[in-house]
């Protein structure tokens, strides 16, 4: 049967993740695949919770406590601000009393499905249903990363887009800080980078196939790993990209700030395509004010800004020469966004930890995804 988007992201960065086994990846996504028919439950695409894991306080290092009504009742779930949240937070579920015992069964996938099946649920032929399921998931495993995809072939070419999660990985790469900001809740910046551009790259390619249009978009990573700045610039370069985008968060010790700003580069910085990139930050950022208003409708506007304006002082990321840029031919226009202050615990429970935080996610990255393709029609 054909894969949804989620199912095929759950996979792009399972592939991705250090996990302490890796000779059970393929059978735990054929449980997860099991549990949430491929990706499509209210669980699964509601809260990140490919699992049902049912919440226990062990868990509050990964997930939220969220209300459930399950076939057997209304109950607590865990509810995961991000896919990587939940890949850690079921090898740490599987870390308690009634699943005792289990990596003594990891030599092989059934053998270890076959040891915890029982205990995860008293279906006789749980064991069985997951293993049916292994092929599928190590063809997905094994897929090449889906860091460039193309919308349909249509009579409108968009071009390409380049987005870029901002941070990523354990240590600082070319200037790039593994992550800055953490969540009220406890979510790391990197992990919301991640998860809002793999959502913003999925609305591109969804509304430009239901418009007649093309667009490539590229990422400039889809797992937790870090970039130096210049390479992520270059992505952009080497793709003869039309738009390049990062996507950060900002968090300070004041939990009473919030608002969302977006950085252009300045002309004091050397800008090769000033008004371009005035123009599309100014278009990205009413986008994402229009998409958080949609949700938050105190949502603050920090404005659009540029880069002299920031913390360095100088982004960068948004480099004109690293992103192929020449006075003769400056094809890519940039911009820098800050979403949201996450250290703000309003903003947490919008966008990170409460019940309705990745619908409100997706409804604001489609509101970007909605202004690019605009910007890019235009241009």
């Amino acid at each position: 049967m054909p894969m949804n988007e989620l199912l095929l992201r759950l996979a792009d960065i399972y592939a991705g993740e250090n996990i302490r086994h890796p000779q059970l990846r393929a059978v735990t996504l054929a449980q997860w695949m099991l549990e949430s028919g491929r990706a499509t439950s209210k669980l699964a695409t509601e809260h990140y919770n490919f699992g049902g894991l049912k919440w226990r306080k062990e868990m509050a290092a990964y997930a939220t406590r969220v209300l459930y009504q399950a076939h057997d009742g209304d109950e607590y779930y865990c509810k995961f601000a991000t896919i990587e949240n939940f890949i850690n937070g079921y090898w740490a579920f599987l870390n308690r009393a009634p699943y005792s015992g289990w990596e003594e069964h990891i030599d092989s996938g059934e053998d270890f499905i076959r040891f915890i099946g029982p205990i995860y649920t008293p279906k006789p032929s749980y064991p069985d249903d997951v293993l049916v399921l292994v092929k599928e998931a190590q063809r997905l495993l094994s897929a090449p990363p889906r860091t460039h995809l193309v919308a349909a072939v249509a009579a409108v070419n968009l071009g390409t887009v380049v987005i870029d999660p901002g941070h990523g990985g354990t240590v600082k790469v070319g200037g790039s800080s593994p992550n800055n900001a953490t969540s009220a809740s406890g979510v790391k910046e990197k992990k919301l980078a991640l998860d809002f551009s793999l959502i913003l790259r999925d609305e591109l390619l969804r509304q430009a196939t239901a418009s007649s249009q093309t667009i490539k978009v590229v990422l400039t990573r889809t797992t937790d790993v870090n970039v130096g700045i210049t390479d992520r610039a270059q992505v952009a370069a080497s793709e003869h990209a039309r738009a390049f985008l990062c996507l950060h968060f900002n968090g300070l010790d004041d939990t009473t700030i919030s608002g969302a700003e977006t950085y252009f580069r300045a002309a004091s910085n050397g800008n090769l395509n000033l008004q371009a990139d005035i123009k599309f930050a100014n278009a990205v950022h009413d986008g994402l004010m229009a998409g958080m208003r949609a949700v938050n409708p105190t949502a603050k506007d920090r404005g659009v800004k540029p880069d002299s304006d920031s913390g360095p002082g100088s982004l960068g990321v948004l480099n004109d020469a690293a992103l192929g840029n020449t006075p003769a031919n400056p094809r890519c226009a940039s911009a820098y966004i800050e979403a949201e202050f996450i250290s703000n615990p309003k903003v947490d429970k919008i966008l990170i930890s409460g019940a309705d935080a990745i619908a409100n996610r997706t409804q604001v990255m489609a509101s970007v995804a909605t202004a690019i393709r605009e910007f890019l029609a235009g241009a």
